[in-house]
């Protein structure tokens, strides 16, 4: 007769995944809820020479961290940014022509905005935003 008072249990692999996996997300949870990035509402309008630029995009360099990058389809933007000063680049995007399918021959370039470095460089940019935590207007950017 065998003595099995020195044999271990071994937990299924894949039940221990679970049971990690589960607590990862339940920590995930619990530090996203006490933790609140200060982030606050911003939104604007980007013009170029008095007209609303389609397909453009708007990114936010703060001093320090990550840039935030929010679309502007119809130069109208809405992102969220935490309060501090930020230095701004603007980028239009080429438009396709309306029937054009992927999979299609390329269509010859169309016409396109290129905007000054002072707009669309972040060494040259010229455009600054400065975020409060109590900002409600909006943060426009009409470039001549």
């Amino acid at each position: 007769m065998r003595n099995n008072s020195h044999r271990r249990e071994y937990v299924p692999l894949r039940q221990l995944a679970a049971i990690l996996g589960a607590a990862v997300l339940v920590l995930a949870l619990v530090d996203g809820c006490s933790k609140s990035s200060g982030a606050v509402p911003v939104h604007g309008h980007i013009s170029y020479k008095g007209a609303p630029l389609t397909k453009a995009s708007v990114t936010f360099y703060p001093s320090s961290g990550r840039p935030i990058t929010a679309g502007a389809p119809e130069g109208e933007y809405k992102t969220e940014l935490v309060p501090g000063d930020y230095t701004v680049t603007v980028d239009v995007g080429s438009e396709l022509p309306p029937a054009y399918k992927e999979g299609d021959p390329a269509p010859p370039p169309a016409p396109k905005i290129v905007l000054p470095p002072q707009y669309s460089t972040r060494a040259q940019s010229t455009l600054k935003a400065t975020v409060s935590s109590d900002r409600t207007e909006p943060i426009d950017f009409d470039l001549k």
